[in-house]
């Protein structure tokens, strides 16, 4: 199981912070449990199924601040305390991919062109755009889509045309050409 891996590596990390200097395996039981506790709050707070608890970064930060209130049985101040780093995490982890666009490519009505269908359909003031390669990574919300080097704008409506094998990334953005919604498929050609 990854948690229990990723536990046993923190563990000295944890106790060193916790100041626990000495080897008790019933010790060793209760931050084991502090930690796999704290990770399963921590990553429902943030609404993922996981964190990278490894990298120095805020969900370790949080995990070790964690520990250290379940070990002083103050676990009940922990949230209250933590209140905004908390509510960073979780909307961090909230908004960094766009919602997804359900993209569908059918054989376009002439050679070489595909005809593409998007859905759900666009906010008001919003665009699409859209690019052409192999292996397309979508955006991060609020990314800008740069339509003069990147992206090309699209109708929503007309065929596009294409060479075949190849996928289409179409993203809706806003007026200031940030990614809202994306998605990707292959791209099929009459």
């Amino acid at each position: 199981m990854a948690d229990a891996t990723i536990t046993e590596q923190l563990l000295p990390e944890v106790k060193s912070y916790l100041r626990i200097t000495w080897n008790d395996e019933n010790t060793d039981a209760n931050v084991r449990g502090y930690i796999a506790r704290g990770m399963a709050r921590l990553q429902d707070i943030a609404g993922v199924p996981s964190l990278d608890f490894t990298a120095e970064d805020q969900p370790k930060s949080l995990l070790l601040d964690y520990c250290r209130y379940a070990n002083s049985q103050a676990l009940e101040m922990f949230e209250k305390n933590f209140a905004s780093e908390l509510l960073g995490l979780h909307l961090q982890h909230q908004f960094e991919e766009p919602e997804k666009l359900l993209v569908v490519s059918t054989a376009g009505t002439l050679a070489g062109n595909t005809k593409i269908s998007v859905s759900p359909g666009l906010d008001d003031g919003d665009t699409y755009v859209y690019k052409l390669d192999t292996d397309l990574v979508l955006p991060g919300y609020f990314d800008v889509c740069d339509i003069v080097e990147e992206y090309s704008p699209w109708d929503g409506y007309s065929e596009i045309i294409v060479p075949a094998g190849i996928e289409i990334l179409v993203a809706e953005i806003n007026d200031e050409d940030k990614a809202i919604r994306a998605g990707k498929t292959t791209v099929v050609v009459g």
